[in-house]
């Protein structure tokens, strides 16, 4: 039997040198393998595989997120929809995700790496549905061109916002409240189109129901989440009665309608927030503060813009690049605001994770909770009387204001989230009738059978993501528990570095609550929040 494994012929054709040597590398490669030293070309391992597409993703990923920014500032002839096609292609390789599946890695990053992988996958074939796409693109663009009518006003979101917090005329803000329903003809049925979407999505590319695939996805566990919206409920209601009785006597009104609800918190510090608190000086003084904390902005990009949103910050590449939105709010909503996205831009900043995959899937409910740790921030009279130049008096009545108007915000959103994960469970209801019912039970308003409910513009373009924001507060406030245990209440760099090292450098590594008990000490517990929002009253 030859060992040569081809016939050995040379030509006098104009290819003669090329094939000399590619004769001369077959019969090099020959003896090698005889040699046991060469091996014949086999696909690269599934590992390297990996490491390739999470390259791609990260790439794509940051074109998405640049491409979003663009819209979102008003270029609204430009479409993320070819990207996320993109995306979907190189996640949704069903070839290599059933290798993928297989692979048996020892290697616990892998492992972690494979699992995040394969549940990216499924998330990608639900969301980067080019007809869910194209749905959410079109609620999401009218978001932010809608314009509110109130009497002979034609308003943005913010200045509908600001209408209702400031004005004095009780009629004039219910006006604008009820005009909020002008979102919801618009987007509504969209919307529940969209929910219809992607309910048959996940029954098609998972074995969950489209929220509870959410909410794993997220870190969450359904009865842990519907156990803490109901401590907080049961637990902060006598504070929240009596809050409801203050606004009725201050207000002189014998019942609180929506429309008061945040006109009473703004009242306490109208007087002031114009001069402390001026738009332009915003971004100076959220650099400022992460400054204390050894922490440097000068990289992020931040635009204010009119948006159909309260504001963002995009993770274009995690270490290296973020952006921020902030909506033209005023006064202490612009600066609460602004201060929430800067805080998602540290995290994603700061973030320091071996893979992208890793740095991107962190729990959704940690990435709200380190943003709203430098939100906090603006509350502390520490801060308010330096950095603000505020009265103790001042500072105390922003405190309070604060921590009462959270009472309600944290109410509201859990009351958000159950309505979205009940219209999820059965599409075929009212979702107006099922906002209503939930917001009266949670904020003892009526809610005139209104459909306000779309006014909430995460229904559109992140769903399932409400209770990420109560759960981040619990987060949060656990946090900030810890570092004044260790550092007092004036943070300087070394409160910066540990809270940098144990949360804002994290991603999808280790669980929330392996995170939280490496870091405070404890598993993830309401206590905290509970503790903040349950203070007696002091404003009158």
């Amino acid at each position: 039997m030859s060992l040569v494994p081809f016939d050995f012929k040379v030509d006098d054709s104009r290819h003669e040198r090329a094939s000399i040597h590619f004769v001369m590398r077959r019969l090099l490669c020959w003896v090698l393998i005889l040699a046991g030293t060469c091996v014949a070309q086999k696909p690269a391992p599934i590992a390297a595989q990996l490491d390739a597409r999470e390259q791609q993703l990260e790439k794509l990923y940051a074109d998405y997120w640049r491409m979003e920014y663009k819209i979102a500032l008003g270029e609204s002839n430009l479409s993320s929809r070819p990207i996320q096609e993109q995306i979907r292609t190189v996640v949704s390789d069903d070839k290599f995700l059933v290798q993928l599946k297989k692979a048996k890695f020892t290697d616990p990053l892998l492992q972690k790496r494979q699992k995040l992988f394969l549940n990216e996958a499924v998330y990608t074939k639900i969301t980067n549905d080019p007809a869910l796409t194209a749905v959410v693109e079109q609620v999401t663009n009218q978001d932010n061109a809608i314009r509110y009518k109130v009497g002979d006003r034609s308003l943005t979101r913010a200045e509908l916002t600001d209408l209702l917090e400031h004005n004095p005329d009780r009629r004039i803000r219910e006006a604008a409240w009820r005009a909020e329903t002008q979102i919801t003809k618009a987007n509504g049925d969209h919307i529940r189109q969209a929910i219809r979407l992607r309910n048959d999505l996940a029954s098609k590319y998972s074995d969950e129901i489209f929220s509870m695939f959410m909410l794993h996805r997220k870190g969450l566990e359904v009865q842990d989440l519907f156990s803490w919206f109901d401590q907080i409920k049961e637990q902060t209601e006598p504070e929240y009665q009596r809050l409801l009785a203050q606004m009725r006597k201050v207000l002189g009104v014998a019942k609180i309608e929506p429309w008061d609800l945040d006109f009473y918190f703004a009242n306490f510090t109208q007087s002031f927030e114009a001069q402390k608190f001026p738009v332009a000086e915003g971004w100076p003084k959220a650099k400022q503060l992460a400054q204390a904390l050894g922490y440097n902005l000068d990289s992020v990009e931040m635009h204010d813009a009119d948006l159909g949103f309260g504001g963002a910050a995009y993770p274009v590449l995690y270490g290296k690049e973020a952006k921020i939105l902030a909506n033209r709010y005023k006064g202490i909503d612009y600066y609460d605001h602004l201060f929430h996205a800067t805080g998602h831009a540290l995290h994603y900043e700061l973030m320091d994770e071996p893979s992208y995959l890793i740095r991107a899937n962190y729990a959704e409910p940690m990435d709200e909770g380190t943003a709203q740790v430098f939100t906090l921030q603006l509350y502390r009279p520490e801060v308010e009387i330096k950095t603000f130049a505020l009265s103790p008096a001042q500072a105390r009545q922003m405190g309070t204001s604060y921590r009462l108007r959270q009472l309600m915000e944290v109410r509201g959103t859990i009351a958000d989230a159950l309505s979205e994960f009940e219209t999820y469970g059965d599409p075929d209801q009212d979702p107006s009738a099922v906002y209503n019912r939930i917001h009266s039970q949670y904020l003892g308003v009526d809610m005139h059978d209104e459909p306000v409910w779309a006014f909430n513009s995460l229904y559109g373009s992140d769903p399932i993501y409400l209770q990420s924001l109560v759960v981040g507060d619990m987060v949060a406030h656990q946090i900030v528990h810890h570092i004044d245990q260790q550092y007092g209440r004036t943070w300087g760099k070394a409160a910066g570095e540990e809270l940098k090292a144990d949360f804002f450098a994290r991603g999808a590594e280790m669980t929330i609550d392996e995170y939280m008990k490496k870091g405070t000490g404890e598993a993830l517990t309401p206590r905290y929040l509970v503790r903040f929002l349950s203070g007696s009253l002091t404003l009158q």
